[in-house]
């Protein structure tokens, strides 16, 4: 199991480095982004900066982490359903 996981992230990283899997062609994805960093700077101005900082990086560690969790659930999911369909050859 863990080989899998370790094959899985290791697809999640190429896909992401190939521009193929793109967060920010979504609109949804872009304007959660830009609440975010307008959030983010007010509160930045407002006081703490090193706070601000760790919870930046907290929170797009939050979101590489979920992203690739979903990425993996998908990726199961298609070979499962690949699986049940016959594969490749039933297409």
């Amino acid at each position: 199991m863990i080989l899998m996981l370790n094959y899985i992230n290791s697809l999640y990283e190429l896909e992401l480095e190939s521009g193929r899997l793109d967060f920010e062609s979504d609109l949804g994805y872009r304007e959660a982004l830009r609440c975010f960093s307008a959030q983010y700077e007010d509160v930045y101005l407002a006081g703490e900066p090193k706070l601000c900082e760790a919870l930046f990086s907290s929170c797009f560690d939050l979101e590489y982490y979920a992203s690739r969790a979903a990425f993996s659930y998908g990726l199961r999911l298609g070979i499962a359903l690949s699986r049940w369909g016959g594969g490749l050859s039933a297409l």
